[in-house]
Formats: C-alpha cells, structure tokens, sequence
C-alpha cells in the first residue's frame, strides 16, 4: 500500500547560526530522518529536535490502540513532512488549502503528533472503504490518544469530571455539529470535551471489540444509530445520553470532581491540544 502522509508545519527556531526558516536558502531540498516506523522529510537542512526520537517512543501507544483499524502500521513506515513556513507549506505539493494553518510544532509536540498520528491511522482505515469518519469519532479518538500520553494524566481527563451538564450538547446536535460552523472558541472547547468523553466511554477496556465493531458499522454506511444499536445495544440518541451522564457521573466521583462551574471554567481545552495551533473555524 501506498505510504500514509502527514504533513507538520515547523514553527520552532533553528539551531543558532541557521538561516531564518522559509527563507529561499533554508528549503533547498528535502532532508530525510528514517526510524524504523517512521520516515521523517524536513525542508530546514537541520534535523528538527528529536522528532523522530519521539515518534517511535509513542509507537507502541499508538499501536496498542490503533492496529486493529491499521494492521499495516508495523511493517509500513508512514512518512511526515515538516515545513519550514506558513508560505511554504501552503504553497506545497499536496496544495492544502489557503487558509489551512497546518499543524504547528511547539513545545507540546507529544500530546500534537500522537493526535495528528490517530487522524492518519484512523483515516485511513476509513479511506479504505472510500470513507471519512464522522467528525466526532475522528476528534475524539485523536484527543483519547493525545491524552494518553500524559503517563501522570493529560489535560482532558483532568478536566472531564468538571464538564457542566449546560455546557454539553444535546446528543443529536454533537453527532451532527460541525467545527467551523460553532463559532465560539468556547464552544468548540466544549465540543472537543465532549468528543472525548464520548470515545473514552464507547473505548472503555472492556469494550474495545464493540467500538472496532461500531467503527466497521460506520465504515459500511450505517448511520449512527444503527451502529451503536448493533454494536452497544444503545437503541437512540436518548438511551446514549442516559448510559454516558451515567457514566460519566462515576468517572467524575472516581476523579474526585465535584462540577460547578466556576471549577468547569477553569480549563480551557483549546490552549493545550492541537485545536489551538490548527485554528478550526477561523478560516482566511
């Protein structure tokens, strides 16, 4: 099969002496970095810090969860192409779109690359069926294996147990809301929340057959619906958010969270995921 892409744009400063990034002199070819899972392409004649070094440490995490919808990803390398700019990026071979902000590189770069690795893994199991996941399955599982990278506990699961019941959406509304049409930078906060509540209980430990099962149902052009009735025995959206308040009223007494607003305020999801550097809803 063809190897899977995922595309970075740098945003960290180079070594001192180097050229400034997107300049002409910086990006005269691509540099490649091989690992034993992962071919790394970079513009900047620099190799970007242990990117690759951490690419394989989050490896078998990535494997753990995802090789039933990528059997593959043991044997064939997925290749990641760093950018150098904004303007190079853009102005790439793969022509995303103008107003795309591409995913930058900060200091958070484990909780980013393990939610931009989901997105190719998943995807593609999808695109196999010349499918795309739903948006909320696809977010959610991305933001489920970003936290887990945290081993002392990410951000999402610190702040799951102080999710208001006002600010979560209606069962029917989240299935079909999509990002660039919520607005708000609070709202899509709220939706990403959300998203990974949902994931983290349909992906519980004890249910990772039935959510592979419920992926294969969408895959196949079940509607939501049908798929978790075949799947979670959940017969509507009704009877999902009676089991998942449930649940996630025992999560937040396991966690210790008391809700409240003031203490749900508090966090802001936004700031700490990739949600922050991609941008979603604020096209240009």
């Amino acid at each position: 099969m063809t190897s899977p892409v995922l595309l970075l744009l740098l945003l960290a400063a180079g070594p001192a002496g180097a050229a400034e990034l997107g300049t002409a002199a910086a990006v005269s070819a691509w540099h490649i970095k091989s690992s034993p899972h992962f071919e790394v392409l970079h513009e900047s004649a620099w190799s970007p810090n242990s990117v690759s070094l951490e690419l394989e440490k989050m490896f078998s995490t990535m494997r753990l969860n995802l090789a039933m919808f990528a059997p593959w990803m043991a044997s064939e390398k997925s290749k990641i192409y760093i950018y150098s700019s904004q303007e190079s990026f853009v102005g790439g071979e793969f022509a995303p779109p103008k107003w795309s902000k591409g995913l930058a590189y900060p200091a958070k770069k484990k909780a980013v690359l393990a939610h931009e690795l989901a997105h190719l893994y998943f995807e593609g199991y999808f695109a196999e069926k010349l499918k795309y996941p739903p948006q909320w399955l696809n977010e959610g599982l991305a933001v489920y294996l970003e936290d887990i990278v945290f081993q002392e506990g990410g951000p999402w699961r610190q702040a799951l147990p102080y999710f208001d019941p006002p600010r979560r959406f209606p069962l029917d509304q989240f299935f079909t809301a999509k990002l660039d049409a919520l607005g708000a930078d609070s709202r899509i906060s709220d939706w990403y929340l959300q998203a990974f509540g949902t994931v983290s209980y349909l992906y519980a430990p004890n249910t990772r057959l039935q959510f592979k099962n419920f992926c294969e149902a969408l895959r196949n052009g079940d509607t939501t619906e049908t798929a978790l009735w075949k799947s979670y025995r959940i017969s509507s959206s009704a009877d999902f958010a009676r089991k998942w308040e449930a649940w996630l009223n025992d999560y937040a007494g396991a966690s210790g969270g008391q809700g409240g607003s003031s203490a749900a305020l508090t966090f802001k999801p936004a700031k700490l995921t990739s949600f922050g550097f991609t941008e979603f809803g604020k096209k240009k």
